[in-house]
């Protein structure tokens, strides 16, 4: 009985820390299947937080050290800012095979977003030197036939995005904001777990919602 109720309070942890995947989402070895995980994410979610532009950090810092500033794409682009869990603590300081399929999937579909006026912006919390192997276990590091991940990626290494978006978990919330050509963030969604997130197919939806707005 104390074995089962161990690991009933695992699993409750697991999902609590939204960072898990079911045992039928990872393969034996290798890793998760990042496809298999990415066929579980929303295929319709709508917004669940009250978001405005202005509630949304504007400025970060790229990987080279540059920065990067929302407004610059005023006027010019739709905004998809994705921000992932980045290395949480639990369990065992592994990444989150949702993050890990969201940004493998979101590079395999690149050319849709763009076709849709729409620029991917990344957000990864907390180190930066964890990030190499973040791109490497999702598959998208340009290395050994894997795909250059095609899109800018942002640091918050001080979690202050994540702390102004009050998406603070382990790192952080999955989250998903979309701005429109004016700044105004026209879809908010924060998830729980790690396949609570919105689908590729979501996300262009939404866009195509918006651009037929015009």
């Amino acid at each position: 009985m104390r074995c089962h109720l161990s690991a009933g309070l695992f699993a409750v942890l697991c999902a609590l820390a939204g960072c898990t995947a079911p045992p039928e989402l990872g393969a034996p070895s290798g890793g998760p299947d990042l496809q298999q995980v990415a066929s579980r994410f929303l295929a319709d979610p709508q917004s669940n937080r009250k978001t405005t532009g202005d509630q949304v950090p504007l400025k970060f810092i790229d990987t080279a050290g540059a920065e990067v500033d929302l407004a610059s794409f005023r006027g010019r682009s739709n905004v998809v800012l994705v921000v992932v869990k980045g290395l949480p603590k639990f369990p065992g300081g592994k990444f989150c095979p949702g993050c890990l399929a969201q940004v493998n999937s979101l590079t395999a579909n690149y050319d849709e977003f763009k076709k849709r006026d729409a620029t991917i912006l990344m957000v990864f919390p907390g180190p930066k030197d964890a990030l190499p192997q973040f791109l490497a276990d999702a598959k998208v590091d340009g290395t050994a036939g894997n795909p250059k991940v095609p899109f800018a990626l942002l640091l918050d290494t001080d979690l202050e995005a994540v702390k102004a978006l009050g998406i603070t978990g382990d790192l952080a919330k999955p989250s998903t904001y979309i701005l429109d050509k004016k700044g105004n963030a026209v879809f908010a969604f924060v998830g729980e777990t790690t396949t609570d997130r919105p689908s590729v197919q979501a996300l262009l939806t939404q866009l195509d919602k918006l651009n037929a707005r015009k």
